[in-house]
């Protein structure tokens, strides 16, 4: 007999052997224990997670002559006729390549005859969604007023494509994803009856490689045993794969740590030349840091870890800040994607490695965000105050008995005076201080003013900042049309309650306009006129335009 491959030779045969789906498999049971058959069936989920096997479960438990039965013989003709896909009455079609309206006509004028020899005529449809528009209408009549002796399984991975009418004359089962362990335990029983030497670490990392998939980890298994020489190892499945061991991920994330890309930029070359996968490594590497977020978090409960990679996990979680975690998950997310598109993967990983090795704080990270550059620079004022405070002496910290004195007239009067220019000292270096910090915010609050109202935004980053004294800023405008819409209430309004998100002391702002730029206004203005300059302001602000000043063509 020619060889079977691993995924059809360890094919379900009976209900229990279904893994994963314990939510279906006790439904369809109780339905066939309480006769409660119903006429069509809809599978649905993604691929390798058994729904056509489910399907032919099904059907032998419909048509074995000891049934219907939760527990086929699989020894029956009927049973051994679906087993080899030989039965007349269990059919089995490609929706792909039957997908026309003629090819159900034909489905429809047979399923008019009863069953040669089986108790019921059962179609099961794959990847049904592939059926045309008029294919599905010409199924809808039987489908909605079958023949007693008519079962429809149909079977996809993307139920979205099926018209609403079809789904809601069928029974839909959704197929989960099945978990890794499951797989594990599955390829475990496999190579034991198979007599196949391997190991844990080798099985775990292909249960791991299949994404929830049982038969892509019964397909990566056999391609692994034709691979191998004698036993399997976590080599060889790296090596089918073109995977990143986790050793590899380690040391890159140690480098991360220490801020050293050059020995990422150098160990990537090094996989790369080995025939590694550029996006094996993105996608290991960020389940990963996946894993490191959740132990942080403290919910190790649910990580599929070996007691070695738990270990290092804990280690390098200790090491750095959630939001660092979060941070590296979203420049690989951002990598992934630019990958795909890219001619030159090198180039972009090794960009995501300086990206990743540099300096992740929030002031770097994000100072290009308003709203969290301002609540960063309140909290660095706390920190400073915080700090000052507790790097003062003690004997400063706490405040002196006052002594009564006596003192001349004379002294007095020096006193007073000395306190004077202290006071006077003190607020020239508050203002000055309060100067240099306005200059160093304006670029943030223009912006954050023209994200609230385009056209000031505009005509505020168009302006010239000329000078800053005394909690007041002196602003050049290019025409007075500028200068009359500035300080209209509401914008005033508006201006200035921003100054004060990034201010913790008022200020305000005073504008003139350049000379030449600004005409002399006629004594009266009509009415017209006034309307017409009303109208404009209004459109402005609500297409959030701008007046364009340009020589004009002869």
């Amino acid at each position: 007999m020619a060889y079977q491959v691993l995924s059809r030779k360890w094919r379900p045969q009976l209900f229990e052997e279904i893994v994963g789906q314990d939510h279906i498999v006790r439904t369809l049971k109780n339905a066939i224990s309480l006769e409660r058959i119903a006429h069509a069936y809809l599978f649905t989920g993604m691929r390798g997670t058994g729904k056509t096997s489910t399907a032919r479960i099904l059907a032998k438990a419909l048509n074995c002559k000891n049934g219907p039965t939760i527990s086929p013989c699989n020894q029956c003709d009927n049973c051994q006729e679906i087993v080899r896909s030989e039965s007349l009455d269990v059919l089995e079609i490609d929706g792909a390549s039957n997908r026309g309206i003629d090819e159900i006509r034909e489905l429809r004028e047979k399923a008019r005859f009863s069953p040669a020899k089986a108790r019921f005529k059962i179609y099961i449809i794959d990847e049904v969604h592939m059926l045309t528009n008029p294919a599905f209408n010409a199924l809808l009549k039987i489908l909605e007023e079958p023949p007693p002796y008519i079962i429809f399984i149909f079977a996809t991975t993307d139920p979205h494509k099926l018209l609403p009418t079809i789904i809601s004359r069928c029974q839909r089962f959704d197929f989960r994803k099945i978990p890794t362990p499951k797989i594990l335990t599955r390829l475990q029983q496999i190579v034991e009856k198979e007599k196949i030497s391997t190991n844990k670490e080798a099985l775990t990392l292909i249960a791991e490689e299949a994404e929830n998939s049982m038969r892509d980890g019964e397909k990566i298994l056999d391609q692994t045993v034709s691979y191998a020489e004698g036993e399997i190892t976590e080599k060889d499945v790296v090596d089918i794969l073109g995977i990143v061991e986790k050793r590899y991920i380690f040391q890159l994330t140690q480098n991360i740590l220490e801020k050293n890309p050059l020995a990422n930029i150098e160990l990537i070359d090094q996989l790369l030349e080995e025939g590694r996968d550029p996006n094996w490594l993105i996608r290991g590497w960020r389940k990963w840091f996946r894993d490191l977020v959740i132990l942080k978090m403290g919910g190790n409960s649910f990580l599929f870890l070996s007691p070695s990679e738990k270990k290092e996990a804990e280690k390098q979680s200790s090491l750095f800040t959630l939001a660092q975690l979060v941070h590296f998950m979203d420049l690989l997310s951002q990598t992934r994607q630019k990958l795909a598109f890219s001619s030159q993967p090198q180039i972009d990983l090794e960009l995501l490695l300086v990206e990743l090795s540099s300096d992740f704080d929030i002031d770097t990270s994000n100072s290009r965000e308003p709203e969290l550059m301002k609540i960063y620079q309140k909290i660095l004022k706390l920190e400073q105050r915080l700090s000052l405070k507790s790097s003062l002496p003690e004997t400063e910290k706490k405040e002196k008995p006052e002594v009564k004195t006596y003192l001349t007239k004379e002294e007095k009067e020096k006193e007073r005076t000395l306190k004077e220019t202290k006071a006077v000292k003190q607020e020239v270096e508050e203002k000055e201080s309060n100067d240099n910090e306005f200059f160093e915010k304006w670029p943030l609050i223009v912006k954050e003013i023209g994200k609230k109202k385009k056209t000031l935004g505009t005509w505020l980053q168009k302006a010239t900042l000329l000078k800053v004294e005394k909690n007041l800023a002196t602003l050049s405008l290019k025409n007075g049309f500028h200068q009359e819409t500035l300080t209209r209430n509401s914008n005033l309004y508006l201006i200035e309650e921003t100054i004060k998100e990034f201010l913790s002391y008022p200020f305000h702002l005073k504008y003139i306009v350049e000379k030449g730029k600004q005409k002399d206004k006629p004594k009266k203005t009509s009415s017209s006129s006034s309307e017409w300059s009303e109208l404009i302001t209004k459109a402005m602000d609500i297409f959030e335009g701008e007046i364009v000043e340009g020589k004009t063509r002869r």
